[in-house]
């Protein structure tokens, strides 16, 4: 299956030797563009029923420092999947795309992180932002072919490029493949990386434990 995933892409990647620096370096080029100079105001975004007394805020950047914005997407199980849901862990979100050779490579990384640090801190959330085709959304087919054959437990999510802007405002400021984020406990944005770097993302998630 793995196999089946690497033949279908259709774009050529550039493979980055990564260092710690935020939101900074290149990978596998998505060639976007920011869409908004202003920060996004919440109001209260919590779903009838739901008990969330530690959303204070009423704004919310993908800067680091602040407090992201929250998502609702769909995972590969078909049920819909809220950032805000994993409050008091520390989150990993990996924004990859399925033609993107870098983020095939670190595909099995939330699996050997989760072993590590357990489910009951750390979660791993990928997601996939364009399908085999750059610029294209994947479809339900191309997630579980991609949870497949990376043999992956956590939560893989249905995104698109809306989730993107430079200005990291209203989106994450994407400029290669995958882009990595590092959110704390109390839901404050750590920090993030443009690429990949192993070392640099263990020493951020273990600060935050």
């Amino acid at each position: 299956m793995k196999n089946y995933i690497i033949k279908s892409i259709a774009a050529v990647a550039l493979w980055a030797t990564c260092v710690a620096v935020v939101f900074l370096l290149a990978a596998c080029t998505p060639g976007v563009v920011s869409q908004s100079d202003t920060p996004k105001e919440t109001g209260d975004t919590r779903p009838e029923g739901v008990d969330r007394p530690w959303e204070t805020w009423t704004e919310c950047s993908q800067k680091p420092g602040d407090h992201p914005c929250n998502f609702s997407l769909v995972d590969q199980h078909g049920n819909n999947v809220e950032l805000y849901n994993y409050y008091d862990k520390v989150i990993i979100i990996d924004l990859s795309s399925i033609w993107c050779v870098v983020c095939q490579n670190i595909a099995t990384k939330g699996e050997e992180f989760l072993a590590v640090y357990g489910e009951d801190n750390f979660v791993w959330i990928t997601v996939l932002v364009d399908g085999p085709t750059a610029g294209v959304p994947p479809t339900a087919g191309e997630i579980q072919a991609w949870v497949e054959a990376f043999h992956i437990q956590g939560p893989v999510l249905t995104g698109d490029r809306t989730l993107i802007d430079l200005n990291a405002e209203t989106g994450y400021p994407v400029t290669s493949w995958p882009t990595i984020v590092v959110i704390d406990k109390t839901m404050v944005l750590y920090s993030g990386l443009n690429g990949w770097n192993e070392t640099t993302i263990r020493a951020w998630v273990e600060s935050l434990l």
